[in-house]
């Protein structure tokens, strides 16, 4: 961050809520900013220039108490940091779950994050029923209508670890019902690799998505950045407390730079 630059408040780096949270906790008086600054390993400027922004916008008085409108703001983004961390161990994420937490955080609408955490998705009461009978008719009536949003992981195919195909899509996608149907909408994002060659940064996207339907492997739509996938092509199971596991086989290609990569074999996995 530079010297010109302004901190939105309204929407707080994973870092910025902890300089806070650190600074809440601490007795107030000289050498605040250092101790913060020394606990959340980041240089004392950083942590001083967040402060004041805090202080104009009055969420800190001068001495770094802070003030009522302050302490509303704090506790508002540790409930959702807190609720999203939840999220995603209840959907089964716990490999780099630090990591994907700060890119939810950061590069996500705060409404659509308490959206995604208040409900997984709102199902009719008939996936109740066939809770029961441990089976999964038409998930296409089980959805309703409208956007839901699901946190993506790509695993490789035995589940064991995530698959490099995940960096090719943003974390959040949606499961739609409309008058066109119902499915899994992903958005592509830039992926970056480096050179076995030169070790020079490269960067490449996503060329083609297949997904397995029954026996036969079909070619996913593709346009302005989003690919969309039939929901009913997936296999859901593992129900819990009314909530179901999506989970597609699927084959990525690539390229980055000028190379083109083959094509891989993964799994994608959403829970509702």
């Amino acid at each position: 961050m530079t010297r010109n630059q302004t901190v939105e408040i309204n929407h707080l780096t994973v870092l910025q809520i902890q300089y806070l949270t650190e600074l809440e906790q601490l007795e107030k008086g000289r050498g605040t900013i250092g101790a913060v600054a020394a606990k959340c390993g980041v240089k004392h400027p950083t942590v001083s220039r967040f402060f004041k922004s805090c202080i104009e916008k009055g969420y800190l008085t001068e001495s770094l108490e802070f003030t009522d409108k302050g302490k509303k703001m704090l506790r508002w983004h540790q409930k959702v940091q807190k609720d999203v961390r939840e999220y995603l161990e209840r959907s089964g994420i716990t490999e780099g779950i630090d990591d994907v937490l700060k890119g939810m955080i950061e590069n996500i609408d705060y409404r659509r994050l308490e959206e995604l955490t208040k409900s997984h998705m709102r199902i009719n009461k008939e996936i109740r029923m066939q809770k029961e009978q441990n089976q999964i008719r038409n998930i296409e009536e089980l959805v309703e209508y409208g956007n839901h949003p699901v946190v993506i992981s790509i695993l490789q195919t035995d589940g064991s670890r995530r698959s490099m195909a995940e960096n090719g899509f943003e974390p959040l996608g949606i499961v739609k019902r409309n008058k066109r149907g119902c499915y899994l909408e992903l958005t592509i994002r830039e992926m970056h690799a480096v050179s076995r060659i030169n070790g020079k940064q490269m960067k490449g996207h996503l060329t083609c998505l297949k997904y397995l339907q029954g026996d036969m492997y079909k070619i996913a739509d593709v346009k302005n950045g989003r690919i969309k996938i039939p929901l009913n092509a997936c296999v859901f199971q593992n129900f819990d407390h009314g909530t179901l596991r999506g989970n597609l086989l699927i084959t990525v290609s690539s390229s980055v730079g000028e190379a083109h990569m083959p094509e891989s074999t993964a799994r994608l996995i959403f829970k509702l």
